[in-house]
């Protein structure tokens, strides 16, 4: 996970001058995609619980000029059931801490206590 930040910001740094809207797209497609496929273990406070295959795509300049993420082996488990001291996916704790700030956020996606 951490590897292809570094990997993807790399490829952006040295591709253009010029951090382009879609370069930037991909940046940060790669952090919510880690919401939804990290969690918290016994061993790793943000491991990555998903395999995720990342096609860059380059134009004639080589310029970044798309990106083609497949995800697999979501461990679909972890959504009903989570070992002791271990939690669910990132995503399911943004979302309530969210709701709890934001009463019109919690009402729309239905988010309560």
């Amino acid at each position: 996970t951490e590897n292809t930040k570094f990997i993807l910001e790399y490829l952006c740094s040295v591709t253009a001058n010029i951090s382009t809207w879609v370069q930037q797209q991909i940046l940060e497609a790669n952090n919510i995609l880690e919401s939804f496929g990290n969690a918290k273990t016994i061993r790793n406070d943000n491991s990555s619980r998903f395999g995720r295959f990342m096609q860059v795509c380059f134009d004639s300049e080589f310029k970044i000029a798309g990106c083609v993420i497949q995800d697999y082996l979501l461990e679909q488990s972890r959504i009903i059931h989570q070992s002791d001291r271990e939690r669910n996916y990132h995503v399911f704790y943004q979302l309530t801490a969210a709701a709890k700030r934001d009463k019109n956020f919690a009402e729309q996606f239905q988010i309560g206590s």
